[in-house]
């Protein structure tokens, strides 16, 4: 019983592994496309376009939806128009 089951064990270890991966590279812009074009995002950023071009000059409402989706968003662009608003509004 022992022989068997150290058999067994052995066959499991030993038996290849097949992978049928391809070896294909997608880039990062694509994936971003097809998230906007399947969770309908274009026309939302479109209207975010709209309404704070006034508002919010330096900060692209596309650029931003793709850097925070990659994880590569920048802070002190947005930290800035920010501060730049509520000195804005406070004079």
């Amino acid at each position: 019983m022992k022989k068997i089951i150290i058999i067994l064990l052995l066959l499991i270890i030993f038996i290849p592994n097949i992978v049928y991966a391809q070896n294909e590279t997608v880039s990062q812009e694509s994936i971003i496309k097809s998230q906007q074009e399947t969770l309908g995002i274009n026309s939302f950023i479109k209207e975010a376009d709209k309404y704070t071009k006034d508002v919010y000059k330096d900060i692209d409402i596309g650029e931003l939806f793709s850097s925070a989706i990659s994880g590569n968003i920048d802070n002190k662009s947005i930290i800035s128009s920010i501060t730049n608003l509520v000195r804005w509004r406070s004079i």
